[in-house]
């Protein structure tokens, strides 16, 4: 009785450490790559794939599948202002921060929309949040700098 038990604990243990999964693995399986430029098909294509994805068994870098889908939203979006994907790309990467805080890929994105949408404010919000999460020797200044001058013209 003993070794059954101990079988089925065995199985459940399994079972339920096969539904754990690492967003980080799944990566290659899910958004298609290539050289040079993103065309549509491959942005449709990623897109696509993430939202197919049942994310409901991953349970580490949760932050890094929100990222994703943000940045394939401001890719489809083509960065103009006021397009349903762009609001898109916002939503869904404030979901990454959900998950992870003191996101640095989170932040920037976050600060580089919001400006590049006109909403200096939020910009330059998020750029603070961003330099409090990363370290200094990460930080290019002269895109901060890029990017706020956007604010001032």
């Amino acid at each position: 009785m003993k070794v059954i038990l101990f079988c089925i604990l065995i199985c459940l243990t399994f079972g339920i450490r096969a539904q754990q999964t690492d967003y980080a693995k799944l990566i290659p399986s899910v958004l298609v790559t290539a050289c040079g430029v993103q065309d549509s098909s491959i942005v449709n294509t990623s897109i696509r794939n993430l939202l197919a994805l049942d994310t409901s068994g991953i349970i580490k870098n949760m932050h890094m599948y929100y990222e994703d889908l943000g940045q394939c939203y401001w890719m489809k979006s083509g960065g103009k202002d006021g397009q349903h994907y762009l609001q898109l790309s916002i939503e869904v990467t404030n979901k990454a921060l959900y998950h992870q805080p003191e996101s640095s890929k989170a932040l920037w994105n976050l600060a580089f929309a919001h400006t590049m949408m006109g909403d200096c404010e939020k910009g330059r919000s998020y750029i603070e949040k961003y330099k409090l999460a990363t370290r200094k020797k990460y930080w290019d200044e002269d895109q901060i700098r890029l990017l706020l001058e956007r604010c001032s013209i």
